[in-house]
């Protein structure tokens, strides 16, 4: 007895539509990626825990990088920025003594500045603080900003200098470093 075998072309479609999804999926169970570590597992948590992202910034061309590097930071996790321009008062002054208008206005363009390279980047920059942070030293006023606004990590920029002293942010990052207030990346460009 000789039996025919008509197939029907929807029914070879099917069955070979079924074969390769089974194939693709049994290839992808064979496949794949190797589990990450413990240690790096923690690490990309850090990172994406950093929600509010504290960036102490002068009129200089290391503040922007810092700026700049923090919006790079937080773009994927959606991060708040907090731009702070920190400024050292004297101990013969007052914390509340009157500014010069010069100060006021190199603190606003900086900060105005700073708030569009965020805005480039489609970030949140907290729109305050207006004025300049005034502090006796500068790691005591990125701390206090960083406790105020619940600051997850603070990106800090400095520029060593040749045959130089030390800039603000140089003698910052050495007081920051003994007591963190947070995560602290430091971005250092190097001397010209």
């Amino acid at each position: 007895m000789e039996s025919q075998f008509a197939s029907h072309p929807l029914g070879v479609f099917i069955a070979v539509t079924f074969v390769v999804v089974l194939c693709a999926t049994l290839l992808w169970m064979l496949l794949l990626p190797r589990q990450l570590s413990e240690e790096v597992a923690k690490a990309v948590v850090s990172v994406e825990t950093a929600r509010v992202i504290v960036v102490p910034i002068l009129d200089l061309y290391y503040s922007e990088r810092a700026v700049e590097l923090a919006c790079r930071l937080g773009k994927p996790h959606n991060a708040t920025l907090v731009l702070a321009y920190i400024l050292e008062v004297p101990r013969v002054l007052t914390l509340d003594a009157d500014l010069p208008d010069e100060i006021k206005n190199r603190a606003k363009d900086a900060i105005e500045h700073a708030k569009q390279i965020v805005k480039l980047h489609g970030l949140n920059a907290h729109p305050e603080p207006r004025e300049p942070i005034r502090s006796r030293e500068a790691s005591e006023g990125i701390r206090k900003v960083v406790k105020s606004y619940g600051g997850d990590l603070v990106v800090l920029g400095i520029q060593m200098a040749k045959d130089k002293p030390p800039t603000i942010f140089t003698r910052t990052v050495e007081a920051l470093l003994r007591r963190p207030p947070c995560e602290i990346l430091i971005d250092i460009v190097p001397a010209q």
